[in-house]
């Protein structure tokens, strides 16, 4: 099928785009200085550095600066990866890992040195210039993947740890930023390597490791820690004793949904405002990188997949939270060249499904929580959904990138991405003045904004 080169809205006014130096963007955080300028930090795929763009005019960013990663030897290229970033009361925080190759580390087949942790800047003295403060440590196959922070004491770290399998939750002080520590930690059960026979080795890629459970992404309110754990449930942790948490209670997710060739069969967990209502989500499908062929290893061939999805969980009895409704299916827009759903393009599968929701939230930088959903949906770009009713989900617009021209990340041999090429949004962060910022898997960053009539406007206020 042709490429298609036009965008794809509904209720959707694009405001601008900006190419990240050619380095594509995944995880995003907004920082708003003293002076009341907006700057954004965009995380990168594959690459150890992150982009930093002064976004205090939208309509006309400035030329993205790229900040390269610290070294693990100076003068010795690593084979680390930066995709996440988050930031608050002037600190910026920073993923790193590099085993995770395919998606978020070095080519495939890395053998190159990395360090596995979290960095810890100071962007409040300098927003476009970041000094270093200080790291902490994460050992372990991928180091830091994820973790949560807006601002205050504790960084809420998604990363590995000696004597655990798979990610586990780490609370970080950082009082003092020059020397971070951990002061208590979270993990299921048949993630502690003393609770398998044998010494606790499990093979990677094996039956046993893909169903193991996983702490993957986590918010925190109220001294609650909404934890997405895959292959356990969705969680909520009483953080109240940052060196003692305990869980609360969780609700199961897959099966039924996720798992295959998906991502995370939980992804994201968060809580809606004040309401007594948390959305919940499964990562969709990668299949694009495993191809639709027969082959040896860990992925074969891809016949049936369960279905992600994102979900409204009641949380009134927090020990027994309920999955209440699920989101719809992505609207296929007339001016879709490429098939009658977002599964499959040209008979390969592509991804599809939910990804990151915007789940940054409590900075005044932010919007916060007005009865609206974003999520980027891999292949079928942001989707933008009214949760108004909590029991009725419903999308309301989207936002469809064009279609990339070349495959930025691939391996040298070209197999690492078959089929067609297909514009896959990442992440999606929204600012306190309506604009939302959505960025790309193999292009740069779009600017949009909703372009509703008045009386939904007012609805949400």
């Amino acid at each position: 099928m042709s490429q298609r080169k036009e965008m794809l809205m509904k209720n959707m006014e694009f405001v601008a785009y900006e190419g990240l130096n050619g380095k594509p963007g995944f995880q995003m955080t907004l920082h708003k200085s003293k002076e009341d300028r907006y700057y954004l930090y965009v995380a990168c795929f594959r690459h150890n550095g992150f982009n930093i763009i002064d976004v205090t005019d939208p309509y006309h960013p400035t030329p993205s600066k790229w900040v390269e990663g610290p070294w693990v030897k100076e003068g010795i290229k690593d084979g680390q990866s930066l995709p996440k970033i988050q930031s608050g009361d002037g600190y910026l925080i920073t993923a790193h890992g590099g085993t995770m190759d395919v998606l978020h580390g070095t080519p495939k087949g890395n053998t190159l040195p990395f360090w596995g942790g979290m960095m810890i800047w100071d962007i409040e003295t300098d927003p476009m210039n970041p000094k270093l403060l200080g790291k902490f440590e994460c050992k372990g196959m991928a180091g830091v993947h994820r973790f949560f922070y807006n601002g205050g004491r504790y960084v809420y770290c998604v990363g590995n740890k000696p004597g655990f399998l798979t990610f586990i939750l780490r609370i970080i002080d950082i009082q003092d930023p020059t020397h971070p520590v951990e002061v208590g930690s979270w993990w299921a059960d048949n993630q502690y390597r003393a609770n398998k026979p044998g010494g606790g080795h499990v093979a990677f890629g094996s039956k046993e490791f893909l169903e193991m459970a996983t702490v993957h992404a986590v918010t925190v309110k109220d001294h609650i820690c909404y934890a997405a754990v895959a292959n356990f449930g969705a969680c909520q942790i009483d953080v109240s004793d940052p060196t003692n948490p305990q869980l609360i209670g969780y609700l199961p997710m897959n099966p039924p949904f996720g798992g295959g060739a998906a991502g995370m069969s939980i992804h994201t967990y968060m809580p809606l405002g004040d309401l007594p209502y948390a959305v919940v989500s499964t990562e969709g499908e990668r299949p694009r990188y495993f191809s639709n062929e027969n082959k040896d290893g860990l992925f074969k061939k891809l016949v049936t997949q369960p279905m992600n999805t994102i979900g409204i969980v009641e949380t009134t009895d927090p020990t027994n939270p309920s999955l209440i409704s699920i989101f719809p299916y992505p609207e296929v827009p007339v001016g879709y060249t490429h098939g009658k759903n977002f599964n499959i393009v040209d008979g390969v599968r592509v991804p599809f499904g939910p990804h990151n929701l915007f789940d940054a939230f409590g900075k005044d930088c932010y919007e916060p929580y007005k009865g609206l959903i974003y999520n980027c949906y891999f292949g079928a770009g942001l989707r933008v959904f009214d949760t108004t009713d909590p029991f009725i989900p419903k999308e309301i617009a989207y936002f469809m990138p064009p279609d990339p021209e070349v495959d930025l990340f691939n391996n040298e041999d070209g197999t690492l991405l078959p089929g067609s090429k297909v514009a896959i949004t990442e992440d999606c962060l929204v600012d306190d003045r309506g604009f939302i910022y959505v960025d790309t898997f193999q292009d740069g960053l779009y600017i949009v904004k909703l372009k509703m009539e008045d009386s939904y406007e007012n609805l949400c206020l």
